[in-house]
């Protein structure tokens, strides 16, 4: 997944990196350390692990596959607070 990938085929490539055993491990690190609740309102159901960034190699273009992110960059939201912040907050994307 390269920066020419048209960003509704690199959105269905990230998708499919969700059901990933490697980010469903990850997922489950990130959910244990922050004690299976929302970092913001403290829910307890319907909770996500948020990337904070999104990375990119600068000279190939490909994008980090979801478990490849530092668990620093993770947070958990619940469904409610994490759609509110992509309505009203862009994710930044680094080039790495």
């Amino acid at each position: 997944m390269t920066l020419d990938t048209p960003t509704t085929k690199r959105k269905e490539m990230y998708t499919d990196g969700l059901v990933d055993p490697r980010w469903k491990k990850l997922r489950d690190t990130i959910l244990d350390r922050d004690g299976h609740q929302c970092q913001c309102c403290g829910k307890t159901d319907s909770l996500h692990v948020h990337h904070r960034q999104y990375h990119r190699h600068k000279h190939s273009g490909e994008w980090l596959k979801p478990w490849e992110y530092s668990p620093t960059l993770l947070v958990t939201l619940c469904d409610s607070c994490h759609h509110t912040g992509h309505q009203h907050y862009s994710i930044p994307i680094k080039d790495i």
